[in-house]
Formats: structure tokens, C-alpha cells, sequence
């Protein structure tokens, strides 16, 4: 069957009334209604720069001269009205959308906005955990005030919601030794929502803080949430919560732990007995079951090749040994916490370059530690052996225990790793223990 002759007229006149030459008509149209609430009403439309094509295009649909390069003012009650009666038999908004989608009221949706954002925000302040946790409403005031929330997820609306949904994981809180992932899909519904870097999970972090006071009296605390991942498991930690207790570990030789029935403690003894190297997980360290024999000296190192010489070359005669293989991890700290709760002294050896430095500075000074062949004269007999560059430091570096080592470090410009004098560190380590038989 053939269109009827007034179907062909309209769709004819419908082209070519998306002809470029009507372009600037129609985008100056949709910009009025998105803004105005799609209202017709209102002062006419000024367009002004228009090419000769368009000029003409408009001023004929109008039923203008198209005559000089003045302003042409569109009413858009008119133009509806003309584009309805005319050949296309069209609305304007009806056009504009076949055009290019939907004409959007923006007023409208700003209004929804802001009532989204304020029926968010109302619920998060009077979410029933303020109640048992009244310290959380200030937190809940600055978070607003800031934006905090609103940059972490996007929009005004998303940001209530967003600390509304704070809300809801902080009432699941202090937990049992419960893992992150578990909590996660308990109060989202999605494991991976309070991951690190995740919006939630960062400003759920935040609130932590301030349920933990005893976090802002921490001298080693970073900011937040630009602190690294040890301060973040150890956040969620001091909640009942574990972020990762399998994978995440430490490697030690020879650790000062009594003999006793406890499945970890006496594995860490058994280790000990025959100088054999282990890892702990975060889990193990955790179980809260090792007994540390009290006053032992604990050597520290940076990197898992002197613990794999103590352990070929002394075996069980070799010092207690504990490997933070490069930026301490939380199994690190949970050990050292544990070994200076039963009064052990650390001696700490890093490599000789800038981040080693950082990582020895900060181990020294949280635990006292003493330096372990780590000082300025340390570096200067070891220089000869340096075969690689030791490049720019990245910010300050200091040493309190060796105030001349960063400086000497410039001079020289050579890096000098834990590999390249592995004889000294060993014959430091020979001899402080006896082996124990079967």
C-alpha cells in the first residue's frame, strides 16, 4: 500500500526541518525549554551570526524577511503554533526530541535534586546509630559541610546516601574478628564495597577515626584516606574487622616463642628448634596465643635474602630474625608489637638508599630500635662495593641515629643493598643460640 499523499508532504516537510540550516533554531530552542521548565512562554529567542542558508531557512519558516543581517526573534508559542498548522503538523518539543532526544526539564530536576539531597541527608542525621554513637553526629555535620561525601560519590543526592549507607556499616560495628568482605555483603549486599579506594569504603574509614579516639593521639598516624595500607587494615583492625589476614604476612627466623601446646606457638617453636624460616599470617598473629620469651635482643632486616643466609649458613645457631621486605606490612608491626610488648630490643639493618632510609627512620624511631651496621661509617666502608646509582631523593630525608648519613649518601651517590654485605650481617647473627636435636 502507497502513503496517502498528505504522509509524503509531512515527512517531506519533517527532512527538512532537520536540514543543517535549521541547526541553530533548533539547539537555541532546546537550551530555552530545558531551562525555562519546557514552558513556550517568555521572551523571543534573539538570533544573531547566523550564515545565509540558516538565515533564509528560519526567516521563511517564520514567515520573515530574511532581508539584512539583524536580529531575527523567534517567539516560541508562534513557532509551536506554525509547525503544528504547517506541513510537518509537528509540536515543537515534539520535533526537538525526534531530533535529539528528549527535552529535559532541568528545573525540574534540580528541585528533584535538591529534595533527593535533603531527604538523604535528613535520614543520616537521624539514622538510630547516633543515638548509641552520639560522637558520630559532628562527624555527620562536617562530612556535609565539606563535601566529602558528595566528591567521593559524585552529586550532591549520592553524597546522603552515601553517608546514610556509612551509617549502616558503622551500626554493624565493633565486630568479632569478622572479615571486610563479609561485612561488606552483610550490610551492602556487595563484598568488594568497603575495599580501599572505594567510595565507601573510604568515607566509612573517616568515621572510624572518630570512633577511635585513641587513633589522634598516634604520632605515626598519617592522613586520611592518603595513609597506606597498614594504616588502613590496622583502622579497621582496632573495629573487630580484617581486611586480608591470609595474604598478608611476615617472614622471621628463629623467634624468641616458648614451647606450649598452641598450634602457632609451638609451629613457631618447632621452626626455631631446626632454624627454619616461616611465615606468619595476619590470622596466625592474631589468634593472640604466642608466648614471646621476655628481654631477647630481635634483629630486624629489609630484605628476605638475609634471612635465606641465616637460615643456609646457621640454621637454629642464628639470632632471632624478622624480615619487613620493604614497606612494613600490618603481620610486620603486629609481630613487633608483639615482641616489644614482652620487652625485646631491635637492632635494625635497611639497604643503603633513600626509600631504605625512610623505612629504617620510621622502624627506629616507633620501636627504638637500635641501628644494626646502619650508620654514616657503616655506608662509607661499604661504598666500594656499590655498583648502582643512587638517584634523587624524593623529598627530605632524615637520620636521627646517624645524623651524617644522608649527606654522605649525596657525596658518594651509590646505592649499597643488604646483598652486598651479607657477611658482616651474618657474623653479627652467628652463635647466639644452640640448636635443639629431633
Amino acid at each position: 500500500m502507497t502513503a496517502a499523499p498528505s504522509d509524503d508532504r509531512r515527512e517531506r516537510a519533517r527532512v527538512a526541518l532537520a536540514g543543517a540550516p535549521f541547526a541553530p533554531l533548533w539547539d537555541r530552542a532546546r537550551t530555552r525549554l530545558e531551562g525555562n521548565g519546557r514552558r513556550l512562554e517568555g521572551t523571543p529567542l534573539r538570533l544573531t551570526g547566523l550564515e545565509t542558508e540558516s538565515r533564509r531557512a528560519i526567516a521563511g519558516l517564520l514567515g520573515v524577511s530574511a532581508a539584512g543581517e539583524g536580529v531575527l526573534r523567534v517567539d516560541l508559542a508562534d513557532l509551536d503554533a506554525r509547525l503544528r498548522t504547517g506541513a510537518a503538523e509537528v509540536a515543537l518539543i515534539d520535533l526537538l526530541e525526534g531530533l535529539g532526544g528528549p527535552v529535559r526539564d532541568r528545573r525540574a530536576e534540580r528541585a528533584a535534586d535538591r529534595s533527593a539531597r535533603e531527604d538523604a541527608w535528613v535520614a543520616a542525621e537521624g539514622h538510630p546509630v547516633l543515638a548509641a554513637r552520639p560522637e558520630l553526629a559532628a562527624w555527620v555535620a562536617t562530612t556535609r559541610r565539606a563535601g566529602t561525601a558528595t566528591r567521593l560519590a559524585g552529586s550532591a543526592p549520592a553524597g546522603g546516601a552515601l553517608a546514610l549507607a556509612a551509617l549502616d556499616v558503622v551500626s554493624h560495628l565493633p565486630a568479632a574478628h569478622v572479615p571486610l568482605a563479609v561485612l561488606a555483603a552483610e550490610a551492602t549486599g556487595d563484598a568488594h564495597a568497603l575495599d580501599r579506594g572505594r567510595p565507601l569504603g573510604t568515607l566509612v574509614g573517616g568515621a572510624l577515626a572518630v570512633l577511635d579516639p585513641e587513633e589522634a593521639d598516634d604520632p605515626w598516624r598519617p592522613d586520611w584516606p592518603t595513609a597506606g595500607a597498614y594504616w588502613w587494615r590496622r583502622r579497621w583492625a582496632r573495629a573487630g574487622v580484617v581486611c586480608d589476614d591470609l595474604s598478608v604476612s611476615v617472614l622471621a627466623l628463629n623467634l624468641p616463642v616458648a614451647s606450649s601446646g598452641a598450634v602457632v606457638g609451638g609451629s613457631i617453636h618447632d621452626h626455631g628448634a631446626v632454624g627454619e624460616p616461616l611465615r606468619l599470617t595476619l590470622r596466625q598473629l592474631a589468634v593472640g596465643e604466642i608466648e614471646v620469651v621476655p628481654g631477647v635482643t630481635v634483629h630486624v632486616c629489609e630484605n628476605p635474602s638475609v634471612v635465606a643466609q641465616a637460615a643456609a649458613l646457621l640454621e637454629c645457631t642464628s639470632a632471632p630474625l624478622v624480615c619487613v621486605e620493604g614497606q612494613p606490612n600490618t603481620a610486620v608491626h603486629t609481630l613487633l608489637d608483639l615482641l616489644a610488648a614482652a620487652g625485646s630490643a631491635f637492632r635494625y639493618h635497611g639497604d643503603f638508599d633513600w626509600d631504605g632510609v625512610r623505612i629504617g627512620a620510621a622502624l627506629i624511631a616507633r620501636y627504638a630500635m637500635a641501628p644494626w651496621r646502619f650508620s654514616a661509617e657503616d655506608y662509607a666502608e661499604a661504598v666500594p662495593l656499590g655498583r648502582l646509582g643512587l638517584g634523587t631523593s624524593r623529598g627530605p630525608v632524615t637520620a636521627p641515629w646517624s645524623p651524617g648519613l644522608p649527606a654522605r649518601m649525596e657525596t658518594e651517590a651509590v646505592a649499597i643493598h643488604e646483598e652486598q654485605v651479607l657477611g658482616p650481617l651474618i657474623a653479627d647473627l652467628d652463635g647466639r643460640r644452640r640448636c635443639v636435636s629431633g
